[in-house]
């Protein structure tokens, strides 16, 4: 399968660079974690992934990502994790780029994710392409940055 990424872009972390195309998995549903993860890195990427709140601070606090997938709620619990996630992001990584995927969602929950920066808002089950399309775009001229 050939590679949807470009051979290089100066305004991403070099090549070299673990970061360079690292993309963070949130999400509570191991087989979710799983499809994900073999999806995009077939395409080359690293995929870092988290099945938890705390678990995916820590990853976004040790690490630029070029984008994190987070999931509205984790631990199958009624909260809004996710949001927390985005609201962090926003504030420490300003940079990197936001999915939120819900089966939970509503109209209020998608204005809130739009607010904190969310570039794709997508309700269960995301369709595959779908989120190969939005990483796609991502690789637009960026870089990470901490906030």
């Amino acid at each position: 399968m050939r590679s949807i990424l470009p051979t290089s872009n100066p305004h991403l972390p070099s090549g070299d660079s673990p970061e360079a195309l690292r993309i963070l998995v949130v999400d509570d549903e191991p087989a979710v974690l799983f499809a994900y993860r073999k999806l995009i890195e077939r395409d080359g990427m690293t995929v870092d992934i988290s099945a938890n709140l705390e678990e995916a601070i820590r990853h976004i606090r040790a690490r630029c990502y070029l984008a994190v997938i987070v999931d509205m709620r984790l631990a199958g619990t009624d909260n809004q994790d996710g949001l927390e996630i985005l609201r962090i992001i926003q504030k420490e990584r300003p940079s990197t780029k936001t999915i939120l995927a819900t089966g939970y969602g509503d109209g209020e929950i998608e204005k809130t994710a739009r607010a904190l920066g969310v570039a794709y808002y997508f309700k269960k089950p995301v369709a595959p392409a779908d989120i190969l399309k939005a990483l796609r775009e991502f690789h637009l001229p960026a870089a990470c940055q901490s906030g």
